[in-house]
Order: C-alpha cells, then structure tokens, then sequence
C-alpha cells in the first residue's frame, strides 16, 4: 500500500522539476557558502580595532594619525639606522616632523599589510579545514 502512495506522490514531481529544484538549492549553497566565507566580504568597524571615546571619534582618529607614525618612524630610526645606540640616534638631525612621519607611515602600512596577509592566511586554513570537516560523513566524524 505504501508502495503505491509512494508512486503516486513521485509522480506528481517531475524528474526534470525535481533535478532543476536540486541544482538550484546546490548553487544556492555554493553562493551562500561563498558570500558567508568570504574574507574580503568580511565586514569591518574601526571600534573594534582602536580605543577611541564616545562623540570624539575624529579627534581622537586625527590625533592616531599623527602620533603613530611619528612614533614608528622615531622607532625604526633608533633600532635599526643607529642600530639601537643612544649615541648615533642623538647624532641625527631629527627636526623635521614630515620625514619621521612619512618614515613611520611606511613601517605602520607594511605592518597592517602583513597582518592582513596573515589574516587572509589563517582564514583560509579555517575554510579548508571547514570544507573537509563538511565531507567527512556524520557516523565518522563523531566516531560511530
């Protein structure tokens, strides 16, 4: 009796129909999966990265600006152009606040970049080991 409902109800659903129905919902998946996963789809808040007080954002941005290259540039220019000496950093014609800044804002950009490239890195090992988990079939994943 089951038997025929079965073959009642299925031939209600046509082959075609339900093929369409299969490869619509897989290509659902994969842009959905993809959209979700997407590193640079990824959304950003620049509150999560800098300590900056309420209704003082762009003073306190403008002034992270400023100060942070400045301080990578006088950095930079301490350990490695005089090679950590007190002596030959005190030697340096340090007047000029738009060389140091540009120095530093150099060493800040190429600090974010290779964050970013890590941060790409580790995101992708993420999704390759989320894609091998989504492979495994359920009896051997938890080990039934």
């Amino acid at each position: 009796m089951d038997n025929k409902i079965e073959k009642k109800v299925s031939s209600l659903i046509s082959d075609t129909a339900r093929n369409s129905a299969k490869a619509y919902q897989n290509e659902n998946l994969k842009t959905r999966r993809y959209r979700e996963e997407d590193f640079f789809n990824q959304s950003l808040d620049y509150r999560n990265f800098l300590m900056v007080p309420n209704g003082y954002e762009g003073i306190a941005i403008s002034l992270y600006i400023l100060i942070i290259p400045y301080i990578a540039g006088l950095s930079f220019l301490y350990l490695f152009v005089a090679r950590a000496s007190y002596e030959y950093f005190l030697a340096f014609n340090l007047t000029s606040f738009a060389v140091i800044w540009a120095i530093g804002y150099e060493v800040c950009a190429v600090t974010i970049l290779v964050g970013i490239f890590l941060a790409w890195i580790k995101h992708i090992n993420t999704r390759w080991n989320q894609e091998k988990a989504r492979k495994i079939p359920p009896k051997d994943r938890y080990g039934f």
